[in-house]
């Protein structure tokens, strides 16, 4: 796990949480994203356990303006109190402050609707080539999603669309406007003044059509946290994620990204993966060796986009040289069709790759073949399809590894639970490792419901696993 850039290093960065959808219609630039700026005398204060947010208040001036309560962290207002760089860092002063940062605002994300998506029959989705590429139907001869939760972190959903007419979870929410109002939809206002209107619209209703069909008996949780013009912040974004998490999201798709590290999307990030939620990410569209946020993180599944022929587009970004900051896999991403207000339409962008494997996971999750946010980077290893002879002068880490293939995902027979060691043995070792992960709390000795919490059922399950042997 990469540690936190430092309070002065984010001085010097712009936050853009924006959707991760390229367009096919028109030549959009996408190699130089618009940068975004903090937002005015809004910061983001994380206390430590037990310190009461009314006494920081009170203290230093601030005003409240929301909080994640669960985990003491709250968005404040604290000007003229403050200026941005003390605020920024305010936690080097303050012991009960274990981080500080402003909360930072966000830029468009590209072309409008009509240019975004080029409509298409209804036939054009369920006949697609992709999904006889990605094996998506004779996947669900083995797994459907039954029983699992997805999380969508996006513009929402259309409510007329049958397709969504079943399997929503009743903790589904909008952080726009009203909490209940999760209906993908414009409000026919240039809100972002770059000349074009309600441009994102229907972004969320065709990511969540995509995991709706490689997952179709999953529950979907819609979080509707960008707004109609494909806006979001840091604040925002994190409060959505411990959300999914707390209301039993199995799987959260965020179809978006940053340009710059923001620590408390990365914490929370790293919190839901410790759970053994699958956090799946768009690794951006920038056509950079370089993913976005939250898909860079390491405990992400970030997805980048190529072909359906394995070929990395020309517009998604891709894991560096060094392979530390990466994606963790790649799905096609040119020309998938989805549902979008009043029909169907096809679009690309990173933001149907992630989706593609987000539904895979839904469909592992039933199977029981991943626990742990590790279980799902071994599926990526072992079942992957190989692209690089597509990709010549591509750094062997570029594409993480490799294109997702739904059905040899599905046929997969798992981990082997009880090798920590990771050598194809079960012995003293592994007990030892076991034992040691059990009583510090460590999440790759955290099997079974409740997460995050070491118990009786843990230890059974690892017994069983060890006495067992590996598959």
């Amino acid at each position: 796990m990469r540690e936190p850039m430092k309070s002065l290093q984010r001085l010097l960065s712009a936050a853009l949480f924006t959707l991760a959808a390229a367009s096919p219609a028109i030549a959009t630039d996408f190699d130089d994203p618009p940068g975004g700026d903090a937002r005015f005398d809004e910061g983001i204060l994380e206390l430590l356990p037990g310190v009461d947010i009314n006494e920081v208040l009170a203290r230093y001036g601030f005003t409240l303006l929301d909080s994640i309560e669960s985990k003491n962290i709250h968005l404040v207002s604290f000007q003229p109190a403050l200026t941005e760089d003390e605020f920024e860092l305010l936690f080097f002063a303050d012991p009960q402050i274990d981080h500080s940062e402003l909360n930072f605002d966000t830029g468009n994300s590209g072309p409008n609707s009509g240019s975004l998506f080029f409509n298409v029959a209804p036939v054009a989705f369920t006949e697609q080539p992709v999904w006889t590429v990605l094996g998506a139907n004779a996947a669900h001869a083995t797994a459907t999603g039954a029983g699992t939760t997805v999380a969508i972190i996006d513009t929402g959903i259309d409510l007329a669309n049958p397709m969504f007419h079943s399997n929503l979870h009743p903790a589904s929410i909008s952080f726009v406007g009203l909490a209940s109002d999760i209906q993908d939809a414009g409000n026919g206002i240039n809100d972002d003044n770059q000349g074009l209107v309600d441009e994102m619209v229907g972004h969320g209703t065709w990511v969540a059509g995509i995991i709706r069909y490689v997952a179709p008996d999953a529950t979907l949780m819609p979080i509707r946290a960008l707004n109609d013009e494909g806006f979001t912040d840091a604040f925002t974004l994190a409060k959505a994620i411990y959300h999914a998490a707390e209301y039993g999201a199995d799987v959260i798709n965020m179809s978006l990204g940053s340009i710059a590290e923001v620590r408390i999307v990365e914490r929370a990030v790293d919190d839901v993966s410790a759970l053994g939620i699958i956090p799946v990410a768009a690794a951006g569209n920038q056509g950079i060796a370089q993913p976005e946020y939250p898909a860079i993180n390491n405990k992400a599944v970030g997805v980048a986009a190529v072909e359906l022929n394995g070929r990395l587009t020309d517009f998604s970004n891709y894991s560096g040289a060094s392979g530390s900051e990466r994606v963790l896999l790649a799905a096609p991403g040119v020309s998938i069709v989805g549902p979008i207000l009043g029909g169907y339409g096809e679009a690309s962008g990173t933001s149907a790759a992630a989706p593609l494997v987000a539904g895979t996971a839904a469909l592992l999750k039933q199977l029981g073949t991943i626990r742990r946010f590790g279980d799902f980077e071994q599926m990526a290893e072992v079942t992957a399809i190989d692209v690089s002879p597509q990709n010549p002068g591509l750094d062997s880490h570029a594409l993480g590894e490799g294109m997702l293939s739904i059905d040899a995902a599905v046929a997969w027979a798992g981990p082997c639970y009880a090798d920590l060691t990771e050598n194809g043995v079960l012995d003293l070792a592994d007990l030892q490792l076991f034992i040691l992960g059990f009583t510090s709390g460590d999440e790759d000795s955290d099997y079974v419901e409740p997460r995050g919490v070491w118990d009786l059922a843990d230890l059974q399950f690892f017994i069983q696993e060890f006495i067992g042997g590996c598959p």
